[in-house]
């Protein structure tokens, strides 16, 4: 157990590690029951695999025990494990059930799917109309909230003369996507785990290592992305080559043991920094000759 300062440490690196995640998550329309839901079926499975006691059976007790969830529902929870029901739904947001709705047929679409353009409001109650979509659904949210929502994400444009028209029925990530998001499972926990690693063991650490600088001008990016591309190429091929001289399917007189998983990795990331404020003292300090402040 982590002391509580530590602790307090630990939860704050966890919100940041979140961020991103809770980012994309909204981005793909997985929603916070969704992955409440998610979550909750994790919490059971690490349990069930990392925290049994060696000398009896894992009980819906114990589980509720470690992990702070019910009793009931951890019954409920293994249950669905075991027999592999877990069909988790992606689109479940209220804007995709407002495109979902716009493209099922009348009144807001033809018979073949095909959305209608749609007034944002109608005068007549039996009028297709945007407001009267969000409102047929049960949407508990202001109808201009869902308009700017799909508005932010592409989905609609709102013409000059007020009408709502569809532009983009589902959100489709880039090519290639399904590989990169195997990836996205894989790589962040690998390097979660890594971290974890040596914090806990530090008499035996392994390899984590990074350089960061926080203050490179925009204008050096393209240069940077070039320069780092072919310095990962070539940490790749050379990573490549070692492990697989290791590699008893490649190498049938490499050294024995329990059969181990080993990955080397490398990447680039990059983000907008907001310099902090200076204190009061030192922004009203002259500053020193030979700098030039340029205004763009």
């Amino acid at each position: 157990m982590l002391a509580a300062g530590l602790k307090t440490q630990f939860v704050e690196a966890i919100r940041r590690l979140l961020r991103p995640m809770i980012r994309q998550l909204i981005t793909y329309g997985v929603s916070y029951p969704a992955f409440n839901r998610l979550v909750r079926e994790v919490y059971v499975e690490v349990a069930e695999q990392h925290f049994a006691l060696p000398f009896k059976r894992q009980t819906d007790s114990r589980v509720a025990l470690i992990t702070g969830i019910n009793r009931k529902e951890i019954a409920q929870l293994r249950e669905r494990i075991a027999i592999g029901d877990r069909p988790l739904d992606v689109e479940d947001t209220a804007v995709t059930h407002v495109i979902g709705r716009w493209m099922a047929g009348p009144p807001y679409a033809n018979r073949d799917g095909q959305p209608r353009r749609l007034p944002y409001e109608a005068a007549g109650a039996r009028v297709a109309s945007f407001a009267r979509l969000v409102r047929d659904l049960g949407v508990d949210v202001p109808v201009r909230s869902v308009l700017d929502e799909l508005l932010h994400v592409g989905a609609v444009e709102l013409l000059s003369d007020g009408d709502v028209v569809l532009r983009r029925e589902v959100f489709i990530p880039a090519g290639g996507a399904e590989g990169k998001l195997t990836l996205l499972g894989s790589d962040p926990a690998e390097l979660f785990t890594t971290i974890v690693h040596n914090i806990e063991s530090p008499e035996r650490p392994r390899l984590q290592r990074k350089v960061v600088y926080d203050n490179v001008g925009a204008d050096a990016l393209p240069e940077l992305h070039a320069a780092a591309q072919t310095l990962g190429e070539d940490f790749v091929r050379r990573a490549n080559a070692l492990l697989a001289s290791y590699d008893r399917d490649r190498n049938p007189n490499a050294p024995g043991g329990n059969r181990t998983r080993v990955a080397l990795s490398t990447y680039y990331f990059e983000e907008d920094v907001t310099p902090p404020p200076l204190p009061r003292a030192a922004a009203d300090r002259p500053k020193p000759p030979g700098r030039i402040r340029r205004s763009r």
